[in-house]
């Protein structure tokens, strides 16, 4: 049984060496990008002027130069040390270096951020999913937020339906995996980790009393996910169905508890028992 520590330096390793391509994944890959959109504009919704954001897992910077650019002052953290060194060279490079701070630690080791104080703690595309207990990194947060204060949570739950309808190809292996109780073996860059799926409901246990939900919908629920980019290609016109479905139906019961991510909004309130 791998623990959390053998797990995140497999992390480290796995998502350094990805650092070095994932920008450029990204840029030729559609479903991605209009995912990203997706997020942009539930945080956004959510945000106002003068706003301190503390994000997680913050990858290559992608997310902290866009909520920059915004006008927002944004904290990175990240456990990898290539992801690290790729936001660094990002701020520079955007001259952003007032508004972006960078430190170095894995989400379940935010207590070196205290005593600062945000107005939203944001975690973009399943990087919480390489943890096996949410509360690892939530117990942070009562400490962390502002009164009023917002998390979004961007976390790949149980249910995806493109995943699930790989069975019907052979690939049993990808189609049930998320429903394993021990965690999924993932291949990053030729690295095994260990990907653990939460359900809104297992958020919401590790969040607390304290937190109310206050959006939920599902991401890349008719949409395929980001594997399947060359359905794009081959299928322009149902992609802009699945595309108009996902944005009508995914923050409506059931199909804001499924897809490949949930996007979870809770607010901060310490009078909550």
């Amino acid at each position: 049984m791998i623990n959390d520590s053998q797990n995140f330096d497999k992390v480290n390793l796995a998502f350094s060496k990805q650092s070095n391509i994932y920008d450029e994944y990204e840029r030729s890959n559609p479903i991605l990008w209009w995912m990203r959109q997706q997020v942009y504009d539930v945080a956004l919704s959510h945000l106002k002027k003068g706003n301190k954001i503390l994000e997680l897992n913050s990858g290559t910077g992608t997310d902290a130069i866009f909520f920059a650019k915004q006008g927002y002052d944004i904290t990175c953290t990240d456990l990898s040390d290539g992801m690290i060194e790729k936001i660094s060279i990002k701020v520079k490079k955007e001259n952003l270096a007032e508004q972006v701070k960078i430190f170095k630690c894995s989400f379940t080791e935010l207590d070196g951020l205290i005593p600062n104080k945000f107005d939203l703690i944001f975690s973009n595309f399943g990087g919480l999913n390489c943890v096996n207990d949410l509360r690892l990194v939530t117990r942070f947060f009562p400490t962390l937020l502002n009164e009023g204060g917002k998390v979004i949570l961007v976390i790949m739950p149980p249910v995806c339906l493109w995943e699930i309808a790989t069975a019907f190809t052979g690939k049993l292996k990808i189609a049930f995996r998320r429903f394993s109780k021990t965690g999924a073996s993932a291949n990053v860059e030729g690295v095994e980790i260990k990907t653990f799926y939460f359900s809104s409901k297992k958020i919401k246990e590790a969040l607390g009393k304290q937190f109310r939900v206050i959006q939920l919908k599902g991401l890349g629920v008719f949409t395929p996910i980001p594997q399947m980019e060359n359905f794009i290609i081959k299928h322009p016109r149902l992609m802009k169905i699945f595309k108009k479905s996902d944005q009508i139906l995914s923050k409506h019961f059931p199909f804001n508890l499924i897809g490949d991510h949930l996007i979870l909004v809770a607010q901060y309130n310490p009078e909550t028992k």
